[in-house]
């Protein structure tokens, strides 16, 4: 094999790679799976606003919730990777804090007198979510796109 030949099948390589990871961005940012996230962190969020039983026992139709959408992703996800530990970590911050910031808002809404204060602040931030992970797909999906050559 010639250099030109290993640098043009490594730079196939690379471009597959990164159209793999464009895909892999696409699909699980896709619009159904962010409205479920949603609406699974509105109701977990908002539960808290539940009297003592109530407020754990809406937490079960969440959790069916999840394990299905979760189910269906891994089920017809067109391409397949594993989690690199960065991404889990990542993914790890931003839950926290996404908690952090729901608790300081419950706290300035609650004392502000808002009668259901983790309801208005859970829709608040599952609006917000919902539009910036729009964002945040459009500007990842470019920077993946951008490292193939295109």
């Amino acid at each position: 094999m010639r250099p030109e030949e290993a640098q043009a099948a490594l730079d196939d390589v690379r471009r597959r790679g990164a159209q793999s990871r464009a895909e892999y961005l696409r699909y699980g940012f896709s619009r159904p799976y962010l409205l479920v996230s949603a609406l699974l962190l509105f109701i977990s969020f908002a539960s808290f606003d539940l009297p003592n039983p109530w407020g754990g026992a809406v937490l079960f139709p969440a959790v069916v919730l999840l394990v299905g959408m979760l189910t269906v992703c891994l089920r017809r996800a067109t391409v397949r990777r594993p989690m690199t530990s960065g991404e889990a970590l990542l993914a790890a911050a931003a839950g926290i804090a996404l908690v952090g910031l729901f608790r300081g808002l419950s706290a300035a809404a609650q004392a502000g007198g808002v009668p259901v204060p983790h309801t208005v602040v859970a829709a608040a931030l599952s609006v917000v979510s919902l539009l910036v992970a729009d964002r945040v797909r459009d500007t990842l999906v470019a920077r993946v796109r951008g490292t193939d050559g295109r």
